[in-house]
């Protein structure tokens, strides 16, 4: 009785001589560059809804003070100044996806098998 060998008659594979499993789809496709174009409007969007939001954050108000003299108090609300973070932070996320869905669009031009 014979037992198989562990390894190919030519000799063991090593991990950098193996070749890398592919999934059945494709990453590089050339439509993600219009998924980019709209999330970086969307993005922009975003940006310009973030700073809209935090300039309604603060209201400043102006109080009668002693001798005819104005007091100004500017005061903080947390909801707009907490949107707008959120709002800047998708947006930052968003620029992250835009560049690598352009990355991948334009590794598809070249990919042609």
């Amino acid at each position: 009785m014979t037992t198989a060998e562990p390894w190919p008659a030519s000799g063991p594979k090593l991990d950098g001589d193996a070749e890398p499993e592919r999934s059945g789809g494709r990453l590089n496709q050339p439509w993600r560059a219009a998924v980019a174009g709209l999330e970086l409007v969307a993005a922009v969007a975003l940006a310009l809804l973030a700073w809209w939001a935090w300039d309604q954050g603060t209201v400043t108000i102006y109080l009668p003070g002693p001798g005819g003299a104005a007091d100004v108090v500017t005061r903080t609300l947390g909801n707009w100044l907490s949107g707008a973070v959120v709002a800047a932070t998708f947006a930052g996320l968003l620029l992250i996806d835009v560049l690598r869905q352009a990355a991948l669009a334009i590794r598809a031009g070249g990919d042609r098998a």
